[in-house]
């Protein structure tokens, strides 16, 4: 039992340490000390091997900006649950808009957004975004991105674009007057066929998952935006990694090619990265 404590408070130790490592070294990079930074890389690899920070690090020294981007890009998908995964990807995303590679820096950020619940960086990478849509003159694309990041994070500042409409809804109710007689026959004549055809079960086994969050409040703001734009969404609640979460899946489709198809399109239209997966109702 002691042993078992004397390792725990070894390892809170090494943990606080390492912490306080990173710190230090952010800081000395924001004071413009990088050479300092990368004397001291080679003995902090060789002590944190399997820590992200280290090469976040390693990433911010490094004065080959395609070799940046590609350990930030790497970082971010070996560490997805690290708090350096979103600076990562943070860190692409303004090396493309450093570039004048707007169009892919306005899927970057809005990927960003989406992807990470936690952190300081959502209103940046909203800002960058924005800037890259507009670079590209795709005003339109920058409010329906909008519209739904303002349902994600109600309390970020949306009035700095000139924006307007962010909060109204895509579809006009419209009430329609209905022929009771006309009504009625065609009720009755579709409970006649009903009643002759029993209709075959199909099974769609395969769902689009687009997004799985940590805060269940999260995932209904999207399925709610999805549900505006016609896409029939719900969200389940699963475990990974120890870890509850809410996805939100759109369902259901027969094929995983149709599934494929409309997750495409999902893509293009909204930025959301999605996995077609085989759930059987």
């Amino acid at each position: 039992m002691i042993r078992r404590w004397i390792t725990l408070i070894v390892l809170f130790g090494c943990a606080c340490l390492y912490a306080q490592n990173i710190n230090l070294y952010l800081t000395l990079l924001e004071k413009g000390q990088m050479q300092e930074v990368k004397d001291n890389l080679p003995e902090l690899l060789d002590r944190y091997p399997n820590e992200a920070g280290i090469y976040f690090l390693q990433a911010m020294v490094n004065k080959n900006g395609e070799l940046s981007l590609k350990q930030f890009q790497s970082l971010a998908q070996k560490f997805p649950n690290s708090e350096f995964a979103s600076k990562s990807d943070m860190k692409v995303g303004e090396y493309l808009f450093a570039r004048g590679l707007y169009s892919q820096a306005s899927i970057q950020f809005k990927r960003t957004i989406y992807k990470y619940a936690e952190g300081d960086h959502h209103q940046r990478a909203m800002d960058l975004m924005v800037n890259s849509y507009f670079a590209t003159g795709q005003e339109d694309s920058a409010k329906v991105a909008l519209k739904i990041i303002k349902q994600l994070y109600p309390s970020l500042n949306y009035d700095q674009y000139g924006i307007e409409g962010l909060d109204k809804t895509n579809r006009d109710v419209r009430l329609i007057r209905l022929d009771s007689d006309a009504t009625t026959s065609k009720i009755k004549s579709r409970k006649a066929r009903r009643s002759l055809v029993i209709p075959k079960y199909i099974p769609k086994p395969w769902v689009i998952q687009v997004g799985a969050f940590g805060k269940y409040e999260n995932a209904n703001r999207l399925k709610k935006q999805l549900q505006g734009h016609g896409y029939a969404t719900e969200v389940h609640t699963l475990n990974s990694n120890g870890k509850r979460l809410h996805a939100v899946r759109i369902v259901r489709f027969e094929t995983k090619e149709a599934g494929n198809k409309i997750g495409k399109r999902l893509k293009k239209k909204f930025g959301l990265d999605f996995r077609v997966l085989n759930n059987p109702e």
